[in-house]
């Protein structure tokens, strides 16, 4: 007989799908009150490190990936291009902002934020009217990009290697018991 997922562990997959945080999914799933952080962290790990919810955890990614129509090679280039952007396209040569109907779709697609604030002035004939307007562009961190690329490519995993902790082995000759 096969054997299944408890139903916490299909809600923590679930969980795992929508946050993508082993730990929140474990927190928002299972009663972590009294429980540390590390704890949770080390509980969220082990559970993840069961064969049932790694499988069923892969399906869900599979299914999402093929609702969305989105590989793992389009997210890589995309954060790419997070990383590689430069805010300078986002201004013409007089360093006015480009309207979005003007920028490239590959720009407008670093755009995480955009705030306009009009101001507001009275004109010639004491009529209030618009005399400008501010505003306020926030891209993507390239900071987490770079985090998340090196995370999927492996850049951390001489660091992860050296920071494991030193293990000194001492071995002591304890002869045949016979005074030397």
């Amino acid at each position: 007989m096969k054997k299944k997922l408890t139903i916490k562990q299909e809600n923590f997959c679930q969980a795992y799908i929508r946050l993508g945080n082993k730990s929140a999914a474990y927190r928002e799933v299972y009663t972590v009150s009294g429980i540390s952080q590390k704890n949770v962290c080390t509980k969220a790990s082990l559970l993840t490190n069961n064969v049932l919810v790694m499988s069923r955890i892969k399906e869900l990614q599979q299914e999402v990936s093929v609702r969305n129509n989105i590989d793992l090679d389009e997210l890589l280039q995309t954060l790419a291009a997070m990383v590689r952007f430069d805010i300078a396209d986002l201004y013409d040569e007089n360093g006015t902002l480009i309207p979005l109907k003007d920028m490239p779709k590959e720009t407008r697609q670093m755009i995480q934020q955009l705030d306009v604030s009009e101001v507001y002035g009275r004109n010639s004939d004491g009529v209030r009217d618009v005399i400008g307007a501010v505003k306020k562009v926030k891209t993507y961190s390239r900071t987490d990009a770079i985090e998340k690329l090196m995370k999927h490519l492996g850049g951390y995993e001489k660091d992860n290697r050296q920071s494991q902790p030193i293990q000194n082995i001492v071995f002591l000759n304890l002869g045949d018991g016979e005074p030397e």
